[in-house]
């Protein structure tokens, strides 16, 4: 009887799966080409790398170093269309420079000349001239500008408008412009006129006051204001009334008082006056 032996299956070994790095980092760097393209010169820097990674990684997916060409023909398009795009952005730079006109370099500001230094003149002594004589002489010396400045005051024996003070003193030194300020004397007070108090004169006598106005009260009429009647002295009557005496009372208010009321014509301070109605008797 013949023994059989087993046999075992072998499987065949699967070959590892290879990236392909160059094609996938020229393909990240491609787009960033499509970026940076635009940058003359600078730009080259990434797209031509791009597009050798991409080419690099193509080879060798065919050489069998790599299972799959990865992305390396998207990578190879972008790389070099960057780096076209770059290269026509540095020809438009260069030739926009060479065609631009040349600007003359500004020249630096000249510094500000040093002012000159004043030129000092010498100030005259016009202390005792009049006003008029005091200008002229310092115009005469070179300065064009005199301020009148306080008066000084009267001075025993010194004539109104005759300069007493001056600034800067005499001798002094000052510039054409500086102002120089003389003082004048006044004119002496005038002493105050006498006041002459007029004499007092005579108080002339006051008139009596008139009569107040009073209406009679027993008469039903009209109020009419009585006239103010002149004093009767004893033994006359006066013109338009009758009777007589002594006695007169200024309205029958007053003869009421005194009780003389009523008045019949020749009693004593009877007058037409009184009688309103010129029945011959008053205050009735």
């Amino acid at each position: 009887m013949t023994a059989t032996q087993p046999w075992t299956t072998v499987a065949e070994p699967v070959p590892a799966r290879r990236g392909n790095t160059p094609a996938t980092a020229g393909f990240w760097l491609s787009v960033l080409g499509m970026v940076v393209g635009f940058v003359p010169v600078f730009g080259l820097l990434v797209t031509v790398p791009a597009a050798l990674l991409s080419h690099a990684g193509r080879a060798r997916f065919r050489a069998g170093g790599a299972s799959t060409p990865g992305r390396s023909t998207v990578g190879i398009v972008l790389g070099w269309t960057a780096t076209a795009l770059c290269v026509l952005m540095t020809v438009i730079g260069i030739v926009g420079a060479a065609t631009a006109p040349v600007r003359p370099l500004a020249a630096a500001p000249a510094a500000p000349a040093a002012p000159a230094a004043p030129v000092l003149l010498t100030v005259p002594n016009v202390v005792g001239m009049t006003d008029v004589q005091a200008r002229d002489t310092l115009r005469a010396a070179g300065f064009t500008q005199v301020v009148l400045g306080p008066s000084t005051g009267s001075v025993a024996g010194v004539a109104a408008g005759t300069v007493t003070t001056q600034l800067p003193g005499p001798a002094a030194l000052a510039s054409a412009g500086d102002p120089i300020t003389i003082g004048e004397a006044a004119s002496p007070p005038v002493p105050p006129a006498p006041v002459v108090v007029p004499q007092s004169a005579p108080v002339a006598e006051s008139a009596p006051p008139a009569a107040p106005l009073v209406a009679d009260t027993d008469v039903d009429r009209p109020y009419v204001p009585a006239a103010p009647q002149p004093l009767v002295s004893s033994g006359s009557s006066s013109s338009g009334s009758s009777g007589g005496g002594s006695a007169y009372y200024k309205n029958c208010a007053a003869a009421r008082a005194a009780g003389a009321a009523p008045l019949s014509s020749g009693d004593p301070g009877y007058r037409s006056g009184l009688d309103r109605d010129g029945d011959g008797i008053a205050c009735e």
